[in-house]
């Protein structure tokens, strides 16, 4: 079967080169299909570059890669959906292929993306196995209906059938021939060529994260000489840098530990970043990250009161912030600091606390943004029921942002201004 696998993401900061799509794309080619992989991060034009695409190599099935709902910011926000919606339709004017929707924000939102981008079909979850079963099936020409994750709609409307979330822990990445890592290295927007993906999900309940309901909330570990492996593979490939593309690479910490020491021992030269969660952290950590190539970690820290981090049910207190930041400094390993403003319980003395204390802790930068996007299935969205800030049959896809009673965005965004001059 000719495929042809589109990566529509458009929105550059911190965007890796597409691991998950390609991922998809590779196990496609496994099973014997023809596939045309499409990266539209960095297209000029990216509905007809898309539809010049799809008239060249005539796919038989189109699979659109959504990897972002939004960016989550309330100051700058950017919604992709119109340019998905464009590029969805351009290609079907020019080949009326099926459609199959996959990725990150398809898993959070699959029957609304489903009717927003008229599609036929899409696939919730991380099962490679059951995209690679219905691709097979609808080439036979019959799909199979039960699989787990698969949307699809009828004259009855649009169904649902309950996903599985697998992680990636036997998971070969052989992927890196579809990426186009030199315009990731040109970009300074994306900051790295690529991520390596270390293990997935996450035991914590932070009252605004629905990352357990895409990754589930137990982990799920890989093996350190196989993520070393792929790391030596991508810098053959000709990348120079890479992000471990977990929430919160450090935990657990033996397993970080064993995975830098692989990359040590199988000498991988990549400039590593890592999104970094205070709390699990020691000098031996530190020492074998900058070892490994560590050069830079994401703090995301989100306040610097206690009283807010405890209300917000995050694992860790503001003294592990502090101290994960001096350990970095010290290792001469950049901090980037984000602070996000307005959460449940937040309170203009809570606020001139966190930027108290920030001031203090000098990172190399300090990212402060303010509201908390509203994402389903959250105690933010019980929260924010509760409060009237959205109604109880408010499904979230079309951003809401929350700020606390006390500290509104408007107020925030005028101390934040004055914080920045």
């Amino acid at each position: 079967m000719k495929i042809m696998m589109v990566y529509t993401n458009t929105y550059r900061e911190f965007a890796p080169a597409p691991i998950g799509a390609s991922l998809v794309a590779s196990r496609l080619r496994k099973d014997g299909h023809e596939v045309r992989f499409l990266d539209l991060m960095f297209a000029e034009s990216p509905a007809p570059e898309a539809a010049r695409v799809a008239l060249e190599f005539e796919p038989e099935l189109v699979c659109y890669s959504i990897r972002n709902v939004d960016n989550q910011s309330a100051a700058d926000f950017f919604d992709p959906l119109p340019t998905i919606q464009s590029i969805v339709s351009a290609v079907r004017a020019a080949c009326p292929a099926p459609t199959l929707l996959g990725g990150t924000a398809f898993t959070t939102f699959p029957g609304q993306f489903l009717e927003a981008l008229e599609a036929d079909f899409g696939i919730a979850g991380d099962d490679l196995a059951a995209i690679s079963r219905f691709v097979t099936a609808l080439a036979a020409g019959q799909p199979d209906y039960t699989l787990p994750g698969l949307v699809f709609r009828d004259e009855e409307g649009i169904h649902r059938n309950p996903f599985t979330i697998r992680g990636y822990a036997d998971t070969v990445f052989d992927n890196w021939d579809f990426l186009d890592l030199p315009a990731y290295q040109e970009s300074e927007a994306t900051q790295v060529d690529c991520g390596l993906v270390v293990r997935t999900g996450c035991p914590f309940e932070c009252v605004y994260c629905d990352y357990y309901r895409t990754f589930g909330r137990r982990y799920v570990l890989r093996d350190p000489v196989r993520v070393a492996e792929e790391a030596l593979s991508l810098q053959q490939m000709g990348a120079q840098s890479a992000i471990f593309a977990d929430a919160g690479f450090n935990r657990p910490l033996d397993h970080a530990k064993d995975v830098l020491r692989a990359m040590v021992s199988a000498g991988v030269r990549l400039n590593l970043m890592a999104i970094f969660e205070p709390g699990e952290i020691d000098r031996e950590f530190v020492d074998l990250f900058r070892r490994a190539g560590g050069v830079g970690v994401l703090l995301y820290a989100e306040s610097l009161c206690d009283e807010v981090l405890a209300r917000w049910r995050k694992p860790f207190q503001v003294a592990d912030v502090v101290r994960g930041g001096e350990m970095f400094a010290r290792a001469e390993i950049a901090c980037i600091l984000t602070l996000t403003f307005g959460g449940p319980g937040e309170t203009p003395e809570t606020v001139e606390e966190t930027l108290r204390v920030a001031s203090a802790i000098s990172p190399a930068i300090t990212h402060m943004v303010h509201g908390y996007r509203i994402q389903p299935g959250t105690e933010l969205q019980n929260i924010a029921v509760a409060e009237g800030i959205i109604a109880p049959d408010d499904d979230c896809f079309r951003a809401t942002f929350y700020h606390s009673p006390s500290t509104s965005p408007e107020m925030l965004a005028a101390r934040l201004v004055r914080e920045n001059d």
